[in-house]
């Protein structure tokens, strides 16, 4: 990645950083589980740090510090691949590829993926995932997790040993086995690994329990799972009792263990004061998405494997500036094309009573050789490179407000005229006018309230394609064609 695109990229994260210092309000009946009534968080900009690929982004992406003061991240689709970046969002070197699926017949026989890492010392423990008897094509493969550790921060690995293994063998058109998503490390000595049984499908006798062990010493024959109100059970062959939430952090503001789980409209926050009970943080979603299948039948974006890690350490032990880390799938496009997405989201604690909590960044891109105008709440592939930043155009709330007048917007397709035409829209518009609608682009007030901007419907003629503008002149690019209603500036 260029040194500008660089230095765009690190003020770009860096603008809700010094915007959560700045005096703000939450409105108490919409926070859920016991944070500070006060809170308010803000989800900015998405940015691609991979991809299109199919060998990135198939599991929950971890990274730690080198002495050198840059980050290494591993991330994979059965090979892990170790990635180095000048920064915990910029994931950009040529990949290393640090583990393999193992020999036919073992454990990891159809692959190894990394799913977190942990510094104990000068040494790098490594969470593998494994699976073996697989038949993808039919739904079938066998998980298990083993633990690895690394002396030269995680180009090379030394299996050591099982340390989550379930009571379930094979099972033809199944996913059987017990693998975990998330190590977090408590507060108490222990680490707690928030894992599956059986792919976590309930259908299949599936569930999320939890498992922990002494964080000096998270080797082989130390983890015991939670079975029946005790850490009682083998993590090899034990038995679980499930939990309703999988843990992914510890938010040491608040210490509580959060979650990230499918809400109404995209993706919620969840939070846990005893890693086994989870409540949502606030009704509305973090993140808005349009929710598509794994089978790609729908057409529809997808979001997965979501993990969240401190802006500033890398670890998942989270300050109030974090970054969002995902698998994205474009509308339209499978597992080929996979990308990594970062996205900032900061918290802030003095929010007054009339003010959304929860809202997410709207930007304009454009590709000046394709003409491409690209209005949008979610990932743009090749952002600073093929597509600039023309203007992050203000904050969209993620519900509606109960209180006020809002319109809910959408992003629509047309490749009507033989190119995209991106055009926000109000809901239920897209199908009338020969769009595709891509996702829901949020909600806007109405009419004008305080620390509110007007949001334009933008249309380049000489282009043929629509944009969004808080400029009434659509900042020279085009003309203005409708008020869509007012973004909140911060």
């Amino acid at each position: 990645m260029k040194k500008k695109e660089q230095n765009a990229i690190h003020a770009l994260l860096g603008t809700l950083a010094v915007l959560a210092l700045l005096p703000v309000p939450v409105r108490a009946q919409e926070i859920v589980a016991g944070v500070n009534d006060k809170i308010r968080v803000r989800v900015g900009t998405p940015l691609v740090a991979r991809g299109p690929s199919g060998d990135v982004a198939d599991n929950w992406f971890t990274e730690t510090r080198l002495p050198d003061g840059r980050f290494r991240g591993f991330t994979g689709t059965g090979d892990t691949w170790a990635v180095d970046g000048h920064h915990p969002y910029e994931m950009s070197s040529p990949g290393v590829k640090v583990l393999k699926p193992g020999l036919p017949g073992s454990p990891s026989s159809c692959g190894q993926w990394t799913q977190h890492v942990e510094l104990e010392g000068k040494t790098l423990y490594g969470w593998v995932h494994n699976e073996t008897a697989c038949n993808y094509a039919k739904g079938q493969t066998h998980s298990s997790m083993t633990i690895a550790t690394s002396a030269d921060y995680g180009l090379t690995w030394k299996i050591e040993g099982p340390v989550i293994a379930g009571t379930d063998p094979p099972a033809a058109g199944k996913s059987t086995g017990d693998s975990c998503p998330a190590t977090v490390k408590g507060q108490d000595g222990y680490d707690y690994a928030y894992c599956l049984r059986n792919g976590g499908q309930s259908w299949n006798g599936g569930y999320t329990f939890i498992a922990r062990a002494p964080s000096t010493n998270p080797g082989p024959g130390q983890w015991k799972k939670f079975f029946n109100g005790a850490w009682s059970e083998p993590g090899v062959g034990g038995k679980s009792s499930p939990v309703d939430g999988l843990g992914v952090a510890y938010w040491t503001t608040t210490h509580q263990t959060i979650s990230l789980n499918w809400a109404h409209g995209g993706m919620g926050l969840q939070v846990s004061a005893d890693r086994l009970h989870f409540k949502p943080a606030f009704s509305q979603p973090l993140m808005l998405t349009a929710g598509g299948d794994w089978g790609r039948k729908d057409g529809l974006e997808l979001v997965s494997y979501p993990v969240v890690i401190d802006a500033q350490t890398r670890l998942n032990q989270l300050g109030d500036h974090w970054l969002l880390a995902y698998m994205y799938l474009n509308p339209g496009e499978g597992f080929d094309k996979r990308y990594l997405i970062f996205r900032p989201v900061d918290i802030s604690w003095s929010r007054s009573p009339s003010e959304p909590v929860v809202a997410e960044m709207l930007t304009h891109w454009y590709d000046a050789t394709h003409h491409d105008h690209w209005t949008t709440i979610a990932p743009v592939p090749g952002n600073y490179t093929s597509y600039r930043l023309v203007a992050q155009l203000g904050y969209m709330m993620t519900a509606a407000d109960p209180a006020k007048p809002t319109v809910e917007l959408e992003e629509c397709l047309s490749r009507s005229l033989g190119h995209p035409d991106r055009i926000l829209i109000q809901k239920g518009v897209c199908e009338t006018q020969d769009y595709q609608r891509l996702r829901s682009a949020g909600f806007v007030y109405s009419t004008a309230q305080p620390d509110t901007q007007p949001l334009y419907r933008c249309y380049s003629d000489a282009e043929h394609a629509h944009f969004a503008a808080n400029d009434e002149n659509c900042n020279g690019m085009g003309k203005r064609e409708a008020l869509l209603g007012y973004d909140l500036k911060q």
